[in-house]
């Protein structure tokens, strides 16, 4: 495998080095979808949404109907109890309040990405509808799904992401080898790598690293190399959560 100086695409660090797209193929002028979802994708997305939401006011409703009973409690023990005892319950109470406040902060964030037009993606099926898309091709894509991933992103926006990685990594093995997504989670981050059986080879396109570099920035992505470092062909992209 051949090595080269290649730098972590990070807004501070620098981007990769990448060699020249394969010869003859037009692989790397992938534009970002712009068009509505349909109205099956509507539909999941709503209830995707629909669905976290519930759970998150479910959490909400048992907490304060715990607070309810603690409540209680303390008024009926307010004749008995010594004043160490209700200062201790107090405290109890204000811990289930402290859950609350977390949870409606969850709620707010969760809404406040909508609004602006977010949604909760399930990572490996958006990465099995890209596989589709080149079914019967001479460049097929393997999916590889260690974890369930869920992220918060703008649809075509990511899915573009993939696409000019899937691009970048075909151009560093000169359009040779199966390309693979894999996703998985990196302690809280939930990543895909976007790797290729193809040797690396040389040579770089600087349209291509910067055109890379802006979707990814626009998109609020980091990318960095995956487990074989710099001098390997693949990536990973660390999404947003």
């Amino acid at each position: 495998m051949t090595t080269d100086s290649n730098l972590v695409l990070d807004p501070a660090t620098g981007s990769y080095i990448l060699p020249a797209p394969p010869r003859g193929k037009n692989l790397l002028t992938v534009g970002e979808e712009t068009e509505a979802p349909s109205p099956y994708q509507a539909g999941t997305i709503a209830r995707a949404m629909g669905e976290r939401f519930q759970v998150t006011a479910q959490s909400l409703e048992m907490l304060l109907l715990e607070v309810r009973e603690r409540v209680h409690l303390l008024d009926q023990a307010i004749a008995e109890d010594t004043r160490a005892q209700l200062k201790g319950a107090v405290r109890e109470i204000a811990k289930v309040l402290d859950w609350c406040d977390a949870t409606c902060t969850e709620l707010a964030t969760d809404s406040s990405k909508a609004v602006d037009g977010f949604e909760p993606i399930d990572v490996v099926e958006l990465c099995n509808h890209i596989s589709a898309t080149h079914e019967g091709l001479t460049d097929p894509i393997a999916v590889i799904a260690r974890n369930d991933l869920t992220c918060w992103a703008k649809r075509g926006q990511l899915r573009h992401v993939v696409q000019k990685a899937l691009a970048v990594v075909w151009a560093r093995t000169g359009g040779q080898g199966l390309r693979c997504l894999e996703t998985e989670w990196r302690d809280t981050t939930p990543t895909i790598r976007v790797c290729s059986r193809g040797e690396p080879t040389r040579g770089i396109d600087p349209n291509l690293v910067e055109d890379f570099r802006l979707v990814v920035e626009t998109a609020g992505i980091t990318v960095v190399p995956d487990d074989l470092g710099r001098g390997g062909a693949g990536l990973v992209l660390m999404l947003p959560v």
